[in-house]
């Protein structure tokens, strides 16, 4: 069978994507470094990208007026959309926001009393940090500037080794990505929910020469219009209320703190009770079963706390000990996952390594998969080596990063089956369940040493992950038949650049404002924590490897009653992804969303659902433009609303 040939990406398209990921990666810095502000890394639809994907097409409609063939395809829109997820979610508040000061944390906080000198310092690799206490005093304290030759020279090589590192991180995930496509986008058909907004609205803008059709397939439609003047108006009064309490507001949120126990277990993290458009109109688009799910075990976590509270199980042994358990959920969806592609993992592990493999296996992919497979070989190597060379043992090494790449993968197909809007994974990842499994003793003070500076890589959200917007730009290469070879090359660079443009935007706002004047907690937590396991070595934790073993039992179960009952509501990705902090402001607007949904179906079928979607896209498109707009406007004239909606 041929396949129909690709459209090329242009020249134009990236050129444009590069040009904008340095203001986009200033803007993202802004919001969520400088401001706590708004977080658009916190969810999985980036609202920065979205609100530039919006402008472009906007620009697109004036080009097509002065001169049609000026105006983006689809495919270009795309493109620099991908493009500008792929710079974010470096530039998010997950990633280089927590790189960068890692770089120098352990030299800056060292004092006398907490002993940091003499407990680590010698295990810190010279070329990947920074210790010199002039230099890093304007970091820390501000009022100072980055363009010093002796700030420029500290930072120059520490900031280009992790730049490459995170390259190399970046592209090896793009060769995964190779790998599982196929399986999942064809064999399965997994609906990628997060990727199918921006879709429909290239679409709509793009699918025809005329002008007006194209505006009213998308702009005018009524219900549309209505959703986004509603989301508007409530954020642009919330927002205003900020800047001037004389503006009237209708409260999005309000937080409840519980001073009487057992209810007071539901503190940490907190219970919510919110309506942000956005997330209303997001949670429409998912399926019905995950939105019940989300809202329904966020709920369920707390009765799990109020329980461990009442029975005195809370302050003995930790219940519910939710990290723990989500270890142990991940893993089970990452081991499903293998079982249920296991024919796609054999004939991919035929193709790599047999030349009888027939030459249609891989066929339309970005690499060939022999290719892709040396790429993840290659890739591990040099990781292998930067760890190596930092100190790091390799067995420790290799398991560590063996556990972030099944994590990895686990999280990019919860967002290609089900699209929840966030997924807060907080410490979940391979250095707690290393520590609990072998104990800190085990694993020694030099491995635990080099892997405090991959904090920012595994230990906090994975809200902002690099992975499944790699998957989601393939898949909408693929649905719209431009190029996937010259989208993975374009993702490379984005990579580059997203993440040198955030080091750079990092350096010379923390030198103007002082890091303490920011996020000086994050900027404590991996050597606080470090200084911890070196004072107090432990052994294997038994009750947190029970936790961890119960959560994947759990798992499994679930999984295996989906499997035998179809209509079986509950799925493990919502005890998953819900289980903490991002989700206290988003289980109310999914329950909302889930009932109006749930009628919408049981009284008008699939039709009333179809012609509805336009009312919950003009929510996310409202919210998004008015959050965005104020955003701007406050990097302009520096005055700065927190929360302007999630």
């Amino acid at each position: 069978m041929k396949h129909p040939s690709k459209s090329p990406i242009t020249l134009r398209a990236t050129l444009i994507g590069i040009i904008l990921i340095p203001f986009n990666s200033y803007w993202v810095l802004h919001l969520s470094y400088i401001w706590d502000s708004n977080r658009p890394t916190s969810l999985a639809l980036l609202f920065n990208v979205l609100f530039t994907l919006l402008f472009l097409i906007g620009l697109s409609v004036i080009l097509r007026r002065l001169r049609p063939t000026l105006a983006f395809t689809q495919s270009e829109l795309l493109t620099i959309y991908a493009m500008l997820c792929q710079a974010s979610v470096f530039a998010g508040r997950d990633m280089l926001q927590v790189l960068v000061p890692l770089m120098g944390n352990g030299f800056w906080y060292a004092t006398t009393e907490n002993e940091w000198a003499q407990l680590f310092h010698q295990h810190l690799p010279e070329w990947i940090v920074v210790g010199k206490q002039e230099v890093l005093q304007g970091f820390y304290r501000g009022e100072s500037t980055f363009y010093l030759q002796t700030h420029i020279q500290a930072w120059l090589l520490p900031t280009l080794i992790w730049v490459g590192f995170c390259l190399v991180i970046g592209v090896t995930m793009l060769c995964i990505n190779v790998l599982i496509r196929k399986q999942w986008q064809e064999h399965e058909r997994l609906t990628y929910p997060i990727a199918q907004l921006p879709y429909e609205i290239t679409r709509a803008a793009t699918n025809t020469g005329n002008l007006r059709t194209a505006s009213h397939l998308f702009f005018n439609r009524r219900m549309m219009t209505v959703g986004l003047c509603i989301a508007a108006v409530l954020n642009l009064l919330y927002s205003l209320h900020q800047i001037d309490p004389v503006f009237p507001t209708i409260p999005l949120y309000h937080s409840f703190r519980l001073g009487e126990k057992p209810w007071s277990a539901m503190n940490n993290p907190g219970f919510r009770i919110s309506f942000f458009p956005f997330a209303v109109g997001v949670g429409f688009l998912i399926p019905l079963d995950l939105g019940f799910s989300c809202w329904f075990f966020h709920l369920f976590w707390h009765f799990e706390r109020i329980i461990g509270e009442m029975f005195g199980w809370r302050g003995a042994v930790g219940f519910p000990r939710e990290m723990a358990q989500i270890r142990g959920v991940w893993i089970a969806l990452f081991l499903w996952t293998l079982w249920m592609g296991r024919s796609h993992v054999k004939v991919v592990l035929q193709t790599i390594f047999s030349n009888r493999a027939p030459t249609t296996n891989d066929e339309g992919e970005a690499l060939r998969y022999r290719t892709a497979g040396i790429g993840v070989l290659i890739g591990f190597i040099l990781i292998m080596g930067f760890c190596l060379k930092a100190g790091m043992s390799l067995w420790f090494a290799a398991l560590f990063f063996a556990l972030y790449f099944a994590m990895s993968v686990t999280i990019t197909r919860i967002r290609a089956e089900l699209g929840p809007p966030a997924h807060d994974l907080y410490n979940a990842g391979p250095d707690l369940l290393l520590t609990d499994a072998l104990g800190t003793r085990r694993i020694g003070n030099r491995n635990l040493s080099v892997m405090s500076l991959f904090f920012w890589l595994n230990h906090l959200s994975y809200r902002a992950h690099p992975m499944p917007h790699q998957l989601e730009g393939f898949k909408l290469a693929h649905q719209t038949r431009f190029n996937p070879t010259q989208l993975l090359w374009v993702l490379a660079i984005a990579i580059f650049v997203g993440a040198l443009s955030a080091a750079w935007g990092h350096l010379h706002l923390s030198y103007q404002v002082g890091l303490e004047q920011a996020r000086s907690w994050y900027a404590r937590a991996a050597f606080n924590r470090l200084a911890g396991w070196l004072y107090n070595p432990s052994e294997t934790s038994i009750s947190g490897m029970l936790y961890t073993t119960g959560g994947f039992a759990f798992a499994v179960s679930l999984l295996l009653l989906r499997w035998r009952f179809i209509q079986w509501p509950l799925h493990p990705v919502g005890y998953v992804v819900s289980s903490w902090w991002t989700f206290t402001g988003l289980w109310f607007p999914l329950l909302i969303s889930w009932i109006i949904k749930r009628i919408l179906l049981s009284t008008g079928g699939v039709r009333l659902y179809r012609r509805s979607i336009p009312f919950f896209i003009g929510l996310v498109i409202g919210d998004v433009i008015v959050a965005s707009i104020i955003s701007i406007l406050g990097l302009i004239f520096d005055f700065r609303v927190v929360y302007l909606s999630w």
